[in-house]
């Protein structure tokens, strides 16, 4: 096939391509998106630390959209999520030369690049291994429908304040201590669709908390945090904490469904959340590829 490699012309048309591609658990890769304006939001306004136009790149035979590939970047952390590559046609050389072309596009600083693939995305996972990259484990994606969820409201479950925000800095940065959103970004990020829930143990500490974000233009939440002090676990609190997540989610009227992302050697946070409704929607394969 002949094809040109551009950044992206049109992103609207980008994000057509994209759902279609991510809408088939064959060519489905994790965290980008099934719906068009879901993805075109957040390629406009939270994609990468780059532009754009150097984030991306499409395969254009002629006018038409064949392959394309982006890269999430993270300056401060030196890593990439790569979406993709995708390509019509398991056309595995498009995807060399898109991969190829990027990665020289992009700063030398940028070391490592991770790949979650569906489990059924045979294609990029020999494109991966090919260009010699490391299984790094899976990941189970689970999901409640609205239909599924019983609604119940805990009594002992408080917003955020101020009062608990060292308690909260020391459990996040326990259980999380490398993760991409630090205590006080959470803080920073918190708004109308944005909330930090606790349960609390006095009047300055806490035994446990959940972060959740919520668009519903888009119909799009996600549980980003959910931790229960160690000394603290196997009384419920974990599950109060979903329980009140899904309350607070399923409020806007506009969210069908609501997913979750568990490592895969997690058995006791699959059963957990399985024990309030969840079912298992797909699972990932994650690998990363290391620039030298």
């Amino acid at each position: 096939m002949n094809f040109r490699i551009t950044p992206p012309i049109n992103i609207r048309d980008l994000s057509i391509f994209l759902e279609k591609m991510n809408n088939k658990s064959s060519t489905h890769i994790g965290f980008c998106g099934e719906d068009r304006g879901e993805i075109y939001d957040h390629l406009m306004n939270d994609f990468s630390d780059l532009e754009l136009k150097d984030s991306f790149l499409i395969a254009y035979n002629h006018s038409r959209i064949v392959g394309a590939i982006g890269l999430d970047i993270d300056l401060k952390r030196g890593y990439a999520d790569v979406w993709g590559p995708f390509v019509e046609g398991d056309d595995i050389d498009m995807a060399q030369q898109l991969w190829e072309t990027i990665t020289l596009k992009t700063p030398h600083t940028i070391k490592t690049f991770s790949f979650f693939l569906n489990e059924d995305n045979h294609f990029v996972k020999e494109f991966v291994l090919k260009n010699k990259g490391i299984d790094q484990g899976s990941d189970f994606v689970l999901r409640i429908t609205r239909d599924r969820f019983i609604n119940h409201t805990p009594s002992d479950v408080e917003t955020y304040s101020d009062a608990y925000r060292q308690s909260f800095i020391n459990l996040h940065n326990e259980v999380f201590p490398n993760t991409y959103f630090d205590a006080n970004t959470i803080i920073s990020r918190l708004n109308d669709f944005n909330h930090l829930f606790f349960v609390t143990e006095n009047e300055h500490d806490i035994k446990g908390y959940v972060y959740i974000e919520a668009n519903p233009k888009h119909m799009e939440a996600n549980i980003e945090y959910i931790a229960v002090s160690a000394k603290l676990r196997k009384q419920g609190i974990g599950k109060t904490l979903i329980r009140v997540a899904l309350n607070q989610l399923f409020s806007y009227s506009e969210m069908k469904e609501i997913t979750i992302c568990v490592g895969g050697d997690n058995l006791a946070a699959i059963h957990l959340y399985k024990s309030v409704g969840f079912l298992e929607k797909y699972k990932l394969i994650s690998y990363k590829i290391t620039r030298h």
